[in-house]
């Protein structure tokens, strides 16, 4: 958990290696607190990445869901390359040799129907726009460059 710790005035502030810890002496502004916190968090939660076992139970955080074997191999790729883009190309390979064969539409109703699936995790499936899909945080204001 990400900690803000407030030192008195006079006493030596403490040293960490923690990236999610911070301190803070007061008095301190609301504006600095809200600051401190919110990088705090984001600290956090680059540090924060989703997990999927053999059985298709996607783990992130305190929350657990199990997903269809379809939805569990899509998010195998998701959760490998978690913040980074997913290429559609790396979808239709993956399912080559299934049948029925995964074709775009078919790709956009399963990431669909996923990202409902997401939401109470705090996670999203975000498009990225003639590429493919990119699993991040859900509210991340996070851009691919790739």
């Amino acid at each position: 958990m990400p900690r803000l710790l407030v030192v008195e005035g006079g006493a030596l502030p403490p040293i960490s290696n923690d990236p999610v810890e911070d301190w803070v002496r007061p008095p301190v502004s609301c504006d600095d607190l809200q600051t401190r916190v919110r990088a705090l968090q984001n600290r956090f939660n680059s540090r924060r990445a989703p997990s999927i076992d053999s059985t298709g139970t996607l783990t992130f955080g305190r929350h657990t869901l199990t997903i269809s074997s379809t939805q569990a191999e899509l998010m195998r790729l998701l959760v490998e390359r978690f913040g980074k883009v997913v290429y559609r190309v790396e979808f239709m390979q993956r399912f080559e040799n299934r049948t029925p064969a995964l074709n775009r539409n078919s790709l956009d109703l399963h990431i669909m129907r996923l990202r409902r699936r997401l939401l109470p995790l705090d996670l999203s499936i975000r498009t990225v726009w003639g590429r493919g899909y990119m699993l991040d945080h859900a509210g991340s204001d996070r851009t691919e460059n790739a």
